[in-house]
């Protein structure tokens, strides 16, 4: 377990009995990040390197295009951060997060209705992914044993020789290229650890190849997700009760979705979604029109009303991959992966930076189980058992996703076979939807999966089963919903505002949903 003190910050100036020798981590991103706060309490110094210049302020980087896309912190990944950087929630007020009170945090309209979930008595924030990272990053800049160095791009790793047979070598540093040195310029950061952190473009396979480690075996679901996205100021007044609300799309018919986030300084993250190649326009009418196309029609009225403060930007991630890094037959010593750069999901699912909150929780414990003091560093075999660890954790999440992904007609599984079971598994997660429109107990439980607070044996444990049948018997199991994503007041209040987008002839509002008809793609 992560120590800190209760409700106080860390002295970011002390260093652990146990600390030894310095580790690099590659990449700057949120995984970085957080497994950089990890190695805090292993390691003297903690050296966190990328290719983009770090900015100044709470904003986008250009080496992380999916920033202008919402993002989400899972219920977990919020307690795992708050662990990690205690009293980082009032940090995020003073910087401008939005305070929310009273409020479903994350409002979910299933393909069969909206859940009925409770709003939260007590405050929270609601934030953008760039500010969070921003943040934590101005928290470990404090600490006189880390070092931030932008503007560098990771090249290769370093062994010290000529590479040894497969199973017996050493990694001990990076190869670096600084932006602005001469072409081939090269330097070495020394190292007695390196992290891999650096995402979905990560080199660690052709990296590990080179060393002679062979072929890494990989999962790929191509799934073909499109997005695009837009920042708008919140109307004032707003009548939702909820902070945010995602519009899923309804297989295999509607492939779009929708997404409103409650970010800071009283602004919407607006991103619109499509599934198996089916990607949102950018143009100002045909983003109004795939709202509209939604199965819900909450992200429409939303869009229509408020005032753009943003262009559209339009983003792809045609394939989402897993690395079985845990399966090659040798691994060099002072060498680990994580994050993004070992499973990297569809983002509809808001997983990311939560499961790789939990990555630097399994890093964590995996230094302190394998500790050495006698030596001043790690028992022989850390890595290892590092990697075949993060591969366990990562797996729930990375068949969740899957197992979504599949719904869709056109979607594409290499690497692996389709797990057994996986449609009945689906079929049964329907009826639990279907019959969780109407039981605020089955709501729950779907919620606290989606946000990884619970596993999905959640939704198999004896109480579902006798609920799902009782809807059954009763006639309550739903089916494609009229019911939306706000109360039939408040669509009313919002329908009588007027349209903020008068010159791109968006159309007329839509009326109610026909089920099996409204948002249908011909």
């Amino acid at each position: 377990m992560i120590r800190t003190t209760p409700g106080s910050r860390r002295d970011p100036h002390h260093t652990p009995a146990s600390a030894r020798g310095n580790a690099v981590v590659i990449g700057g991103g949120m995984g970085g990040l957080l497994a950089a706060r990890v190695l805090l309490d292993h390691f003297d110094r903690v050296t966190v390197l990328d290719r983009d210049r770090f900015p100044e302020s709470p904003t986008h980087r250009s080496g992380v295009p999916q920033s202008h896309h919402a993002h989400g912190l899972l219920l977990r990944g919020r307690e795992i951060v708050e662990k990690l950087f205690p009293g980082i929630e009032e940090d995020l007020r003073a910087a401008g997060a939005t305070v929310e009170c009273d409020r479903v945090p994350f409002q979910v309209v299933s393909p069969f209705g909206p859940l009925p979930l409770k709003p939260v008595n007590a405050e929270f924030t609601v934030h953008s992914r760039f500010l969070l990272e921003w943040q934590i990053r101005e928290r470990l800049a404090a600490h006189s044993r880390l070092r931030l160095l932008g503007g560098t791009e990771a090249v290769g790793l370093d062994t010290g020789g000529p590479a040894a047979r497969p199973g017996s070598g050493r990694v001990t540093g990076v190869r670096v290229r600084h932006r602005g040195a001469g072409v081939g310029a090269t330097s070495v950061l020394a190292a007695d650890l390196v992290v891999d952190a650096s995402g979905r473009g990560s080199k660690a396979p052709d990296w590990l190849r080179e060393l002679g480690y062979g072929e890494v075996a990989e999962e790929t679901i191509t799934s073909g997700i499109g997005y695009a996205s837009r920042f708008y100021a919140k109307p004032d007044g707003f009548p939702g009760d909820w902070s945010g609300i995602v519009i899923n799309g309804r297989a295999p018919d509607n492939p779009r979705s929708g997404l409103v986030l409650g970010i800071e300084k009283d602004q919407w993250h607006v991103t619109l979604g499509g599934f198996a190649g089916a990607a949102p326009p950018t143009d100002e009418a045909g983003f109004l029109r795939w709202a509209r196309d939604l199965p819900d029609p909450t992200v429409y009225e939303c869009v229509r009303i408020a005032r753009p403060l943003t262009p559209i930007r339009g983003h792809r991630t045609l394939v989402n991959r897993l690395r079985h890094f845990e399966r090659l037959a040798g691994w060099p010593s002072g060498f680990v992966t994580t994050a993004d750069a070992v499973c990297a999901f569809n983002p509809i699912y808001g997983q990311g930076m939560t499961v790789a909150a939990t990555d630097a929780l399994v890093l964590d414990a995996c230094l302190r189980d394998h500790a050495d003091p006698s030596r001043g560093g790690v028992r022989p075999g850390f890595e290892r058992e590092f990697q075949r660890r993060l591969a366990k954790n990562v797996a729930t999440a990375w068949m969740v996703a899957g197992s979504e992904d599949l719904r869709w007609p056109g979607i594409a599984l290499h690497g692996a076979r389709p797990r057994r079971g996986g449609r009945a598994v689906r079929r049964w997660i329907d009826l639990v939807l279907r019959a969780a429109v109407a039981d605020p107990y089955l709501s729950e439980r779907y919620f606290d999966l989606i946000m990884m607070m619970a596993s999905p044996a959640t939704l198999f444990g004896p109480r579902v089963p006798v609920r799902v049948a009782r809807a059954a018997l009763a006639g309550r199991l739903g089916v494609p919903s009229q019911e939306f994503g706000l109360t039939d007041a408040s669509l009313a209040a919002v329908r009588a505002l007027p349209d903020a987008h008068p010159e791109t002839g968006g159309g007329p509002t839509p009326g109610p949903v026909v089920p099996g008809q409204h948002g249908a793609v011909t």
